[in-house]
């Protein structure tokens, strides 16, 4: 495949489409210059890099989010450093023949970005039909004995594939077990992250790739960037040769900044010139070509077109999503910790829940900047609770003894005669649910009620009534409440509900995750009753296994400060009910499916849903003042994480969130009102 004409025609294009680019716009003095600004968002990202060095010196850094690393290349075998061969492993030359009993012909190069994805080049692969039949072949590098053979795992276009040509990508699904047995997961994968201030014009960049389909290389000097531009691209001065297209381009602490597309001739029209001055036709070595630097494609450009990506299967969904979990940039993680943190309470052993899409998900800071991520399997970081700095270490979250008195969901609460009930249960689920004298039990808190699912030991729907009116809420901020502690519901037996010792303790990536968020709930006439409505939000039955990358908001300039699904949505929903009618009924559970996956920490298997629903009902109010509903439902998926909700209740650029309320109930087994049905803004 790498002689064919097409690949080669492809390839010239896009060797010609960067040199023009470079005559329209040539690196110059004002273009390596580095702005203020750009030096003050890159500061202020490495400062919290740094601060997380700290943290983990400490052993204090709650943050569960999976991130990579880099390399370049001067043309050395052998990796410089243990970040370098860390970064090396997922990196992999790709081979036109997957069949084992075939020598493999390497013609370009590419790396995972997810356990399950591999990025490389929009023309190495235009199109699903060029990947299928292909390997990634990994580890064939210089080793004591010599060349390895390295592993080869058959791509599988037909599992996800998408090609961008503007930005010269393409992302392709790779089989999980290598044609000669390996695993995949052994090989980790380096994660990709948005951010724009991962590096400066004038340092270096880094390049780990294949040269000429042989070994792998690494590139690590003479190796500067000359250019960081607007329009998704970078140049720099880094050794590559045919072969390199689809590399992964680093920075000195090993992220990913770039993917290696092309190098930048000297040209006279679309003739390509050679170092004496003639005309250099294909065919001919690359060698002799005049050469003036490289180009590669940003890697944060490469991440904000994949967010905007809807596959047509369920199957290429779900791998998508789990590729976007591990986008998200720790800096903003690192930083929020310097604020208000987001409940990561308690200690974080070093378990995983393996098997499934929430493996791996790791952060490790060496020294100050390093970044080093684990793969999957690799252990947790033990976390001590994150409210102890902030909240007295005497005072613990103080709950209403009298269940008696819990007034539970208001139907009424957004007034003006809008009703907005409770959902009921499907026929075919109603035999899991927790029932009492032959009828399902609806737990009454303050500002909220929900039923629980027995079979599932977690809540099947919440109802919650929520105020963001400021005079109904205290000033004094998440230390007032004290310090988060869970405890059971005494109102039905504890075997029916799921607490530390059962997945929460042991699961070390696995939150705490409120269904009814705490914030929501925290509202009130008198301080008191503020106070226990808070508390109420930390009973075990209002609460369910949630990823950290999953349930923590993410604020991050890119998303304006909301860039999380579960946590970020909450936040958005607070974020519209600041003006205004300052009102909503929110209805959520979770989808609990029957192929969730199932995971004994030592009480018994505990499934974990993947999927999460919520519905934001409001009031709307028309131009002659007349209010009637609106209703807005939404799955999220734990395997989606990283696309963010930007959505002003209405679904905008993320319509492939928003689903009907019919949807929600097929999945979910909770039927909605009929006012909320006719509601529903999906209609139509």
């Amino acid at each position: 495949m790498a002689t064919t004409a097409l690949f080669d025609a492809r390839r010239r294009a896009v060797m010609l489409a960067a040199s023009q680019r470079w005559r329209v716009q040539p690196p110059d003095t004002k273009a390596q210059a580095v702005s203020p600004s750009q030096q003050s968002r890159f500061d202020a990202r490495r400062a919290s890099l740094v601060h997380a060095g700290e943290l983990m010196a400490q052993g204090r850094l709650p943050v569960f989010i999976e991130r990579k690393m880099g390399a370049t290349l001067d043309w050395v075998t052998t990796p410089t450093s243990e970040a370098a061969r860390m970064a090396g492993r997922p990196v992999a030359r790709i081979v036109a023949n997957a069949d084992p009993r075939v020598e493999p012909v390497g013609f370009a190069t590419g790396f995972l970005i997810s356990p399950s994805v591999l990025l490389t080049n929009w023309h190495v692969f235009p199109d699903a039909g060029s990947a299928r039949g292909t390997g990634a072949n990994f580890l064939h590098e210089q080793g004591d004995a010599g060349v390895a053979r390295g592993v080869t795992f058959e791509l599988d276009p037909d599992a996800l594939f998408h090609a961008d040509d503007a930005l010269d990508y393409a992302i392709v699904a790779v089989k999980p077990t290598a044609v000669t047995g390996e695993l995949l997961s052994s090989l980790a994968f380096l994660a990709v992250n948005g951010s724009s201030a991962k590096i400066l014009p004038g340092m270096p960049i880094r390049i780990i790739e294949y040269p000429d389909g042989g070994a792998k290389r690494y590139a690590t000097q003479n190796c500067r960037l000359l250019d960081l531009r607007d329009d998704g691209f970078l140049r720099y001065e880094t050794d590559t040769a045919e072969g390199s297209s689809g590399s992964p381009c680093f920075t000195e602490i090993w992220e990913v900044c770039g993917l290696h597309h092309a190098s930048i001739p000297r040209t006279r029209g679309d003739d390509v010139l050679n170092k004496d001055g003639s005309v250099w036709a294909p065919g001919q070595p690359d060698d002799g070509i005049d050469w003036i630097a490289n180009e590669g494609v940003r890697i944060s450009a490469v991440v904000r077109a994949l967010a905007s990506i809807r596959p047509g299967d369920a199957s290429a969904t779900r791998l998508l999503g789990e590729l976007l979990v591990g986008t998200v940039d720790p800096a903003d993680d690192v930083s929020k910790l310097a604020t208000a943190p987001e409940d990561v309470s308690g200690v974080r052993p070093a378990n995983l829940l393996k098997g499934s899409a929430m493996d791996g998900v790791t952060m490790n800071f060496s020294g100050p900047v390093a970044i080093y991520i684990g793969g999957r399997g690799e252990a947790a970081i033990a976390v001590p609770d994150a409210t102890e700095t902030t909240v007295a270490p005497e005072k613990t979250l103080r709950f209403d003894p009298n269940y008696d008195d819990r007034e539970g969901y208001d139907p009424g609460f957004l007034g003006n005669g809008l009703l907005v009930p409770v959902p009921t249960v499907s026929a075919a689920r109603e035999g899991e649910m927790f029932k009492e004298n032959g009828a399902i039990t609806v737990l009454k808190y303050h500002h909220y009620s929900l039923a629980m699912n027995a079979q599932r030991r977690l809540q099947m729907w919440s109802a919650a009534n929520v105020d963001y009116d400021p005079a109904r809420r205290t000033t004094n901020g998440r230390a007032f409440f004290g310090t988060d502690r869970w405890i059971g519901d005494p109102r039905i037996p504890a075997r029916f509900q799921l607490a530390d010792a059962d997945v929460y303790g042991p699961a070390g990536q696995i939150d705490r995750g409120h269904i009814v968020r705490r914030e929501d709930s925290a509202w009130g006439d008198t301080p008191t009753e503020t106070e226990f409505a808070n508390s109420d939000t930390f009973h075990w039955t209002n609460c369910t296994p949630q990823h950290a990358a999953f349930n923590r908001s993410q604020p991050g300039k890119r998303w304006d400060g909301v860039n999380g699904l579960w946590g970020g949505f909450e936040n958005h929903v607070q974020k519209n009910l600041q003006t205004g009618d300052t009102r909503a009924c929110i209805l959520a559970g979770p989808v609990l499916a029957a192929d969730d996956p199932s995971q004994d920490f030592g009480t018994g298997p505990v499934q974990v849903p993947l999927v999460f629903w919520k519905v934001v009902v409001v009031g709307n109010l028309d131009s002659e003042g007349a209010r009637s509903l609106r209703s807005y439902g939404f799955l999220l998926s734990q395997k989606d994480v990283v696309d963010r909700f930007g959505v002003e209740f209405a679904a905008g650029e993320f319509a492939r969130f928003q689903v009907s309320l019919a949807t929600i109930s097929e999945k979910a087994g909770v039927v909605f009102d009929a006012a909320l049905i006719s509601a529903d803004t999906t209609a139509g």
